[in-house]
């Protein structure tokens, strides 16, 4: 399936840090904002209260308590906000959305495409733009998500899809892997020049996201995986690594 993607202008994005490794994204207009995957509300709620920023919506990728963790502690604070998330029991109210649904959010003029990609969990999805790609625990820099409970064909078939998004597209996942994932991928492609030139360029970065499509496509080696049994042998080494 191709996407059509929405465009999205004057918008600006940040992280937000949470736990150990965990960025929550904030997409920002004015004095309005979404929030990508709060896992924890302390962080977010820190910084919406110092800058004076009005919370409008909450984007939900899947129901890890990493990315979902501070959403009930939103609601007291902002308790007109309106989520979206995948279908499932959360234990708060959301608007349920799935695979090629527009969620539109008036309070910034945004729309997002929503695209399901199973794998990392069942519920998966990831939000996007013609520019912006929020996917959770789908892609991450120079790596993919553990399959918890989905197959190896379809988290393989999960980054197929989102191979096929326009190359410009920057990537904004949800945890700080990529040198860790990066020592990796040069087990696999020692010779690989985009790689060695990733790595240095990231030697002194502290928050290496997001990257671009076309950067993962010449270095991730999940995504550059030729077959189904590449992917799923490289996915296996990963989980031991």
């Amino acid at each position: 399936m191709q996407f059509s993607l929405p465009k999205n202008t004057d918008i600006s994005i940040q992280p937000i840090k949470s736990f150990t490794d965990n960025y929550i994204w904030m997409i920002k207009k004015n004095k309005d904002a979404v929030i990508v995957d709060p896992g924890d509300a302390s962080p977010v709620l820190e910084i919406l209260q110092k800058e004076n920023i009005h919370l409008q919506a909450i984007l939900i990728t899947h129901k890890h308590a990493d990315h979902i963790g501070g959403v009930k502690n939103l609601i007291k604070t902002y308790p007109d906000v309106k989520i979206y998330g995948p279908k499932n029991n959360f234990n708060f109210t959301f608007n349920e959305v799935a695979n090629n649904e527009l969620v539109v959010i008036d309070e910034l003029n945004i729309s997002l495409r929503v695209i399901e990609t199973p794998g990392h969990t069942l519920d998966h999805i990831v939000f996007a733009d013609e520019d912006h790609l929020f996917c959770g625990d789908t892609i991450f820099g120079c790596g993919c998500g553990r399959l918890f409970e989905g197959t190896f064909s379809q988290m393989h078939e999960s980054l197929k899809i989102l191979s096929r998004l326009p190359r410009s597209i920057k990537i904004f996942c949800a945890h700080e892997y990529t040198k860790k994932n990066i020592e990796f991928a040069l087990m696999l492609e020692k010779d690989n020049e985009d790689l060695i030139a990733r790595k240095r360029s990231l030697k002194n970065v502290d928050i290496t996201l997001p990257s671009t499509l076309s950067e993962e496509l010449k270095t991730n080696p999940f995504l550059r995986s030729k077959t189904l049994a590449q992917f799923k042998e490289r996915r296996i080494r990963k989980d031991n690594f």
